[in-house]
């Protein structure tokens, strides 16, 4: 599956790409939203899922989520964030985002948020 990792600080998206990439993932990368917005663009890169931080500049990941939600329907996504305010998650959901993962986080984690996701489980149980 190939996975678009979307993080404005490079040091988080290199170890990212290094961690997804020894679990068997490729790994498109982006800096900001909009760089995000021309890879899904790209009808080459087959885009399984999108893991996404809330807090870059300009567009932010609630908005990146907003378009994704436009243009590409029900594509996964995972947003991760060190913010984990109440009122951010609930936004979140009310935007049908997948998953939520808080950082700092392990690469174990990050691999069972994937999963859960990929499988379609939400708190234990079947969609």
């Amino acid at each position: 599956m190939n996975l678009l990792v979307v993080d404005d600080e490079k040091d988080q998206l290199e170890s990212l790409r290094r961690g997804l990439r020894s679990k068997g993932y490729r790994v498109l990368e982006a800096l900001a939203a909009g760089e995000a917005l021309e890879h899904l663009k790209r009808k080459d890169n087959e885009i399984g899922m999108v893991l996404l931080d809330y807090a870059m500049p300009g567009m932010n990941g609630m908005e990146l989520l907003e378009n994704i939600r436009k243009s590409y329907g029900s594509l996964p996504v995972i947003m991760m964030s060190a913010y984990a305010e109440k009122n951010m998650l609930i936004e979140a959901l009310h935007n049908h985002c997948d998953g939520f993962i808080e950082k700092p986080f392990t690469l174990n984690r990050l691999m069972q948020e994937i999963e859960r996701v990929k499988s379609g489980t939400l708190s234990g149980d079947k969609k």
